[in-house]
């Protein structure tokens, strides 16, 4: 019996025992899956954040915020989602941000001019409030009625949280404003006063205001121990003054308004205008009405008077005359001719040559014509005398010296003197393939003083300068071929050689050639280029 006992306690243990590990075991599931933070916490707006620990439940547990808590407007209530993660499980609770501080303000007591208003936010500076304030009188002051009125100031901000503050307002018998006219001087402080005499004196200094625009400034006056803002508006009533001009044109053309104006006057700008375009295209003398406005509006007209005469003057043309010149010689038709005109400056002149020849003797006319721009117009013809010059042959050893002067010295040898002419002939005249072959003279002077011809002119002009220089020379002509050809024979002391400066397209040199490289030459050129009659010259060395 007593082991049957036994095993019955035994039992009764042991279901106990089954009794409490069940029991801890659910309480471990129920903790277990227990929020870990709070449904919510409420924060006033303004405030720093809470740390973490304040949305816990449990203050053991290891948590952090998931949240970026530094993207939150913590300044403006409302309600934000905060993720927390707790013992490494994630977790949502509320950040509730609340207003329900009141708003603070400094008061400072104002002082106006009777009739002039101001808003509530003036007396305030300093508010204070997380949100956005709006200001209001709790009862309307009287901005009439002179004197000091207590008055409430009722700041409300976006939470709907309140504060009254008290606040002194003192009327003034004083007007809010006083006008000037733009030049005056600054007005006298009395102006600002109606009926009582306050001691005034300015705060603000108007001597550095600019009271020459039409402009509104806020004036600080001092009344007693009150200082007001009153306003001293510059007005522009005086309309602008000038002096009036007359004025003259040519029909046609156009003339500005300010033209007719002169020493304009005014604090503002002026703006000159007609009050009626006048009809510049009939002659006769007109009264022209000027409008002159200003910036602010005021206005005034002016009377002048503007002539408008007609143009029936041609242009005249002046130093046009006949000319005689010499076959070869070139003309400047325009030297010295000018036009003048009684009305335009600047005159176009024509000139028509085209009948002139001037290789030819004879008589031809040249015609100036020059036209204004009203259509008057003037024709003169001159007449222009062509020529033959006949070349005196002191002039040409005038000018043949002068050359050599320039390119040759004493402490030359003739061949060096003789090579100088040829290159000095060659490079100053330019082939054209005409001359006149009946003169050496003429047509030497002819490549001296024009500086163009074909190989008779360089054959002359080497001519001249060789014979002057003292070096002997013979004169060449070509026989055969389809044109006559001219060179030199020149002897510079060692023998006769053949001399041509006149140039040729194969750009060869032909100075100082002996017989057998004339023939070389004249074959390589062809149509017997240096085909001449030998028995009537001397042979040139064989070099």
């Amino acid at each position: 019996m007593y082991r049957r006992h036994k095993h019955k306690t035994t039992a009764i243990y042991l279901i106990l025992l089954f009794c409490v590990v069940a029991t801890a075991i659910g309480i471990f599931i129920y903790l277990s899956f227990l929020p870990k933070v709070k449904k919510s916490v409420t924060l006033e707006a303004g405030s720093t954040m809470y740390d973490v620990t304040e949305f816990l439940k449990g203050k053991n547990n290891s948590a952090s915020y998931e949240t970026d808590i530094s993207s939150l407007d913590l300044d403006t209530p409302g309600a934000y989602d905060i993720r927390i993660r707790v013992n490494g499980k994630l977790y949502t609770s509320k950040l509730i941000i609340v207003d329900t501080r009141p708003p603070a303000a400094t008061v400072t007591d104002q002082a106006v001019p009777k009739g002039s208003e101001i808003k509530p936010d003036t007396f305030l500076t300093g508010i204070r409030d997380v949100t956005s304030v709006t200001a209001a009188y709790k009862t309307q002051p009287d901005f009439i009625k002179t004197g000091v009125q207590p008055i409430i100031l009722v700041l409300t901000d976006t939470s709907r949280n309140r504060t009254e503050l008290p606040a002194t307002l003192t009327v003034l018998d004083m007007k809010n404003k006083v006008q000037m006219e733009a030049g005056s001087p600054a007005p006298d402080i009395k102006e600002f006063l109606n009926t009582t005499d306050y001691k005034l004196s300015y705060e603000t200094d108007v001597n550095k205001l600019n009271l020459n625009k039409p402009v509104m400034y806020d004036i600080k006056i001092k009344a007693d121990n009150n200082i007001v803002t009153c306003n001293l508006e510059v007005t522009d009533t005086t309309p602008p003054s000038a002096v009036p001009v007359n004025q003259v044109i040519w029909a046609g053309e156009s003339i500005d308004a300010k033209s007719f104006v002169k020493d304009i006057n005014d604090v503002t700008d002026v703006a000159v205008s007609y009050k009626v375009p006048p009809d510049t295209t009939k002659e006769g003398v007109l009264s022209i009405i000027i409008l002159l406005k200003d910036t602010s509006g005021n206005q005034k007209e002016l009377t002048a008077k503007l002539t408008v005469k007609k143009d029936t003057k041609a242009p005249v043309i002046v130093g046009a005359m006949d000319k005689t010149v010499y076959i070869g010689d070139k003309v400047s038709y325009k030297n010295n001719v000018t036009v003048t005109d009684n009305k335009d400056k600047d005159i176009s002149l024509k000139i028509d040559s085209s009948k002139v020849n001037l290789r030819k003797e004879g008589s031809y006319p040249v015609i100036y014509t020059a036209a204004d721009s009203s259509g008057n117009k003037t024709k003169k013809t001159i007449t222009v005398t062509v020529k033959k010059y006949l070349v005196d042959k002191n002039i040409l050893d005038s000018l043949a010296l002068n050359i050599l002067n320039n390119i040759i010295d004493s402490s030359m040898t003739k061949r060096e003197k003789a090579y100088a002419i040829y290159k000095w002939t060659k490079g100053h005249i330019a082939y054209t393939g005409h001359s006149d072959k009946s003169d050496w003279i003429k047509e030497a002077y002819n490549g001296i003083k024009n500086g163009v011809g074909d190989c008779f002119t360089y054959f002359a002009l080497s001519k001249e300068l060789l014979t002057l220089t003292g070096i002997d020379n013979l004169d060449v002509i070509r026989v055969g071929g389809t044109t006559r050809h001219y060179w030199s024979m020149i002897n510079t002391g060692d023998g006769w050689y053949h001399y041509d400066s006149c140039p040729n397209k194969d750009h060869k040199d032909s100075f100082m050639m002996t017989d057998a490289k004339l023939e070389q030459l004249s074959r390589e050129r062809g149509n017997n280029y240096y085909n001449y009659n030998k028995d009537l010259y001397p042979a040139t060395p064989e070099e």
